[in-house]
């Protein structure tokens, strides 16, 4: 496995005066939230700082190491757990950041899993989330599990929310309901009926119902435990 993270930054001198890595990577992480990964190459980034394109190269070697170094960054906005945070609180807290991250930084929710997330604070928010868990009775490889799993749901659920936001948003009902409806009244009822039930589209109701389901799961297991 290749990361920027097994290596240790350039010094620098002789570079042009105000290049550094901090400043390459918040100038890409601007970038990135205006237009997203594919508009971002080191030669536009190169161009936005006032910069040669191979300058940006002695501090990040690679575009995949700059974009490990950003995503990093944004883990790094995570709130971490209080000390007396029951896991509850914690998970929850934690889950409702990452969607609010997540719409602010919609191209590091895309890219979860797409690089390596074994930076300084992204280990130190997943880190974070063991202790209550621990307190609360759970093995370490279950405190794991449990955080994976409840993670998984939030960052699926968050994925489909910001492309339904890229798209124009779907916290209503589309304008179209009635011809889908019309497509498929006789052969698929229950869809029908479904569509008129307001609540489904409310992409906070949503959301709160799966993280509730995923939550009473982990509480199932904790008190097996006890």
């Amino acid at each position: 496995m290749e990361s920027v993270w097994f290596s240790k930054p350039r010094p620098g001198g002789g570079q042009p005066l105000g290049l550094s890595r901090e400043v390459i990577v918040r100038k890409a992480m601007e970038m990135l939230d205006e237009h997203g990964l594919q508009k971002l190459s080191m030669r536009r980034l190169a161009a936005e700082l006032g910069a040669a394109p191979m300058s940006l190269y002695w501090h990040v070697p690679t575009k995949d190491a700059l974009i490990e170094l950003c995503l990093d960054e944004v883990y790094g906005e995570f709130p971490l757990p209080g000390p007396d945070d029951d896991w509850e609180t914690a998970v929850r807290g934690m889950m409702h950041a990452m969607r609010q991250i997540a719409h602010k930084h919609p191209w590091w929710v895309k890219n979860i899993g797409e690089f390596n997330s074994i930076g300084p604070k992204a280990v130190a928010m997943s880190d974070s989330m063991f202790e209550p868990m621990l307190r609360a009775g759970l093995p370490l490889a279950a405190a794991a599990k449990s955080v994976s799993t409840v993670s998984s749901f939030a960052v699926g659920y968050v994925i489909a929310e910001v492309n339904f936001i890229a798209r124009g948003g779907m916290d209503s009902p589309p304008p179209d309901l009635a011809k889908i409806a019309d497509l498929y009244r006789d052969k698929h009822p229950n869809y029908v009926r479904m569509l008129d039930e307001q609540e489904i589209w409310s992409l906070e109701s949503q959301f709160e119902f799966g993280l509730d389901c995923v939550i009473d799961g982990i509480k199932a297991r904790v008190a097996a435990l006890r």
